[in-house]
């Protein structure tokens, strides 16, 4: 089973205008071969308090589309106490199955004391968090240091982008790396030194190809086994989300 591990859906997007409908990815995926994809919401122009809005209509795309999407929350933390209700909500009540923070999109640092709270509150409910990260406001140490303080949250960090991006891995068995937009001689690093278990490919659609990112980068990495794709391209999402 292939699984695209990020993507986005909705929108359109407050800051660059992106969109992308439920029928326009479910025909990428069918183009690409693309079994099953996380999805999550854009930095939506009305998203409701702390995504609320932006999450319900994850969960419904989730619900009409079983077989082939699979919902995760966005997040606010300068909401405080609302953003714990609503990720308490979006995992309980609405099914979603993980979540995703963006420190660049909502101003915020990952030493936001309500990130931590939210970090504590996915793990209590076995759901991952994706991170966008290496940028200013996402440092891959910062991240890191995070997942020491919750170690019991599994943290993907979306991108190969920012220094120490391997390093934030290792020695932290409950970060992942993403392979999202990653060049193929960084997925070969990541993999020799985390192994292939750590890593999870994704798209970034419709912001990156599709076809490219979970078909035709893989087919450049020759070095890489069989078995080491099938991992990268699934097995460890799908493990890490109980599939």
């Amino acid at each position: 089973m292939i699984i695209d591990a990020h993507v986005h859906l909705g929108g359109p997007d407050k800051g660059d205008g992106a969109k992308q409908s439920v029928d326009e990815l479910i025909e990428r995926m069918q183009r690409a071969g693309v079994d099953r994809a996380v999805v999550f919401p854009f930095n939506e122009a009305e998203p409701g308090i702390s995504f609320a809005s932006a999450n319900n209509f994850i969960a419904k795309a989730q619900k009409e589309h079983a077989d082939k999407i699979i919902g995760f929350a966005r997040l606010d933390p300068h909401f405080r106490e609302a953003a714990i209700m609503e990720a308490k909500r979006a995992l309980r009540e609405l099914g979603l199955r993980g979540i995703k923070l963006h420190p660049a999109a909502q101003k915020f640092y990952p030493d936001h004391p309500f990130v931590v709270r939210i970090l504590q509150t996915a793990a209590r409910f076995s759901a991952p968090v994706v991170f966008d990260n290496g940028k200013p406001e996402a440092r891959n140490e910062a991240i890191a240091a995070l997942a020491e303080r919750v170690p019991e949250v599994t943290i993907i960090l979306a991108h190969m982008r920012g220094e120490g991006f391997i390093e934030a891995c290792e020695g932290r068995p409950n970060v992942y790396l993403g392979t999202v937009k990653a060049k193929p001689e960084h997925v070969l690093e990541a993999v020799d030194r985390l192994g292939a278990e750590r890593i999870i490919a994704g798209s970034d659609s419709p912001y990156a190809s599709m076809q490219y990112e979970m078909v035709e980068k893989f087919e450049e990495l020759e070095s890489l086994s069989d078995e080491e794709k099938a991992l990268i391209r699934g097995g460890n999402i799908a493990r890490l989300l109980g599939l």
